[in-house]
C-alpha cells in the first residue's frame, strides 16, 4: 500500500485513533489538575514525571509525525504551506510549555516550595489547554480535509 492509499483510505481515521490515545495522557493531565490542592509534593512530583514521560513518548512522536508526515499531505492538499502554518505554530507553544516543565522538574528538585508546585499546576495547564484545544481544531478543520478527498467504492 502506497502513502498516497494510505491517506486516501484511512489516514484520517488513523490521526482521530492517534487523537484518542493522546485523550488518556490529557485526561492524567487534568485529574492530577483537579486533585493538586489534595496532593503532597511528593505526590504532585510522581505525577509531574509520569506526564512528561507521556509528554516524551507519545506527545512528541505525535507531534513530529504531524510536521514531517501528515502535514506535508495538507499543504499538498490545500496547494499551499498556509494550511498548516497555525498548526506548526501550535505545536512551537506545546514545545515551549513542555520546556517549561522540564525547568519545573530541574527547579523542584529537592527544593520543592508553594511556589514551585503551582508553577506545576500552572504549567500542566496550559500543556492540556494547549494539546486539547490544538485537537479540536485539527479535527474540525483538517482532518475532513482528508475524508473529502477520500475516493468513494462501490
Amino acid at each position: 500500500m502506497t502513502a498516497q492509499t494510505v491517506v486516501e483510505d484511512g489516514e484520517g481515521r488513523f490521526a482521530a485513533h492517534e487523537h484518542r490515545d493522546l485523550a488518556i495522557g490529557l485526561a492524567h493531565i487534568g485529574e492530577t489538575i483537579e486533585r493538586s490542592r489534595d496532593l503532597t509534593s511528593g505526590e504532585l512530583w510522581a505525577r509531574l514525571h509520569h506526564a512528561l514521560g507521556w509528554l516524551e513518548h507519545e506527545l512528541k512522536p505525535h507531534l513530529i509525525w504531524e510536521d514531517t508526515w501528515l502535514y506535508p499531505q495538507f499543504d499538498e492538499l490545500a496547494g499551499t504551506p498556509w494550511a498548516t502554518k497555525s498548526p506548526r505554530f501550535e505545536h512551537r507553544q506545546i514545545e515551549a510549555v513542555i520546556a517549561a516543565l522540564e525547568t519545573d522538574s530541574a527547579r523542584w528538585l529537592g527544593r520543592s516550595t508553594p511556589q514551585t508546585d503551582a508553577d506545576v499546576v500552572s504549567h500542566l495547564s496550559a500543556i492540556r489547554a494547549l494539546v486539547a484545544a490544538h485537537i479540536e481544531r485539527e479535527e474540525r478543520f483538517l482532518l475532513p480535509l482528508l475524508e473529502d478527498r477520500a475516493p468513494t467504492t462501490g
